[in-house]
């Protein structure tokens, strides 16, 4: 059964597209779009109040993308429908008044390629190409994919289960997988949002000197990749929602003071020039934010 199907979902169903023609024909005429784990669903979830300022974050593109099995964990962790509607139904309301939500999974991908590739082999050898290279660092799955044999429509659940391994960080593995398949077919920038740094971050620094990853997506190195492949954490999205709207300096240090931001989790940024990787109290966040002297990477 498809999640979307799931009675789990029902409130919220009529939110959420599973369209593929729909979503090709959106990501032909934006190009840009925004990939979500479910920890930044929950932070939203969590602002609703503060969701109209939030969404000016998310000025690039009104594609909203969300796999299915980030969806299938929110399932599993409210696991009744009217709970979810209780959770959930108004976050989805609200983003679908303002953006496109598309859930896409393995076969939605594989059809999205099948647009632009001419043989189907060439589909099933870039999808394991590219997991190849994207989760490198991870022998189980690794070991997996290369005694896994891609051939038909038939074969993607193995790939699926492959990826999905353990389940820790299953959800963002998916977002890298499929963001940089959408990549590779001349989709993007593709926005990643998340807060997670081991499933996230480090599967980006795996990227930096990857010459096989940026020849099968045909950029010329790490520089080109970032540019179409952007980490957005939620200080980058609390940023950026300042940064377009015209908030005076009270309003900005509110706005921070009730984001929810975790003051404890360290931040990759660079002030005046000079990196730094440690925690931001709120107050600081917000005065270098409005004096311009922020950089947030992570």
């Amino acid at each position: 059964m498809k999640v979307l199907d799931s009675p789990v979902l029902e409130s919220v169903r009529p939110f959420i597209s599973d369209n593929t023609e729909q979503l090709y024909q959106s990501l032909n005429e934006h190009q840009a779009f925004y990939m979500f784990d479910n920890m930044i669903l929950t932070k939203l979830r969590k602002q609703i109040s503060n969701l109209p300022l939030l969404l000016q974050a998310f000025h690039q593109s009104p594609v909203f993308l969300i796999p299915d099995v980030v969806l299938e964990e929110s399932v599993r962790n409210i696991p009744t429908k009217e709970q979810y509607n209780d959770y959930y139904f108004e976050l989805f309301k609200q983003l679908s008044a303002k953006k496109q939500l598309y859930i896409i999974s393995m076969e939605t991908i594989y059809q999205l390629l099948e647009k632009g590739m001419t043989k189907r082999q060439y589909i099933f050898d870039v999808m394991k190409q590219l997991a190849l290279e994207a989760f490198r660092v991870n022998r189980d799955i690794i070991n997996n994919l290369e005694r896994c044999g891609l051939s038909s429509f038939s074969d993607l659940p193995k790939l699926r289960q492959i990826i999905l391994h353990n389940g820790n960080n299953a959800g963002e593995r998916f977002i890298c997988f499929f963001a940089l398949l959408l990549v590779h077919q001349y989709y993007g920038p593709a926005y990643i949002c998340s807060d997670d740094g081991k499933g996230v971050y480090t599967m980006y620094n795996t990227f930096v000197n990857n010459e096989s990853l940026f020849r099968i997506l045909g950029v010329d190195d790490f520089l080109m990749l970032k540019e179409q492949y952007i980490l957005l954490s939620y200080d980058c999205i609390l940023q950026l929602s300042i940064k377009n709207t015209g908030l005076s300096s009270k309003e900005i240090y509110a706005f921070v003071q009730s984001s929810g931001r975790n003051e404890s989790r360290k931040v990759l940024y660079s002030l005046d020039g000079q990196s730094f990787h440690t925690e931001i109290k709120n107050a600081n966040f917000a005065k270098w934010i409005e004096e311009g002297k922020i950089e947030i990477f992570f």
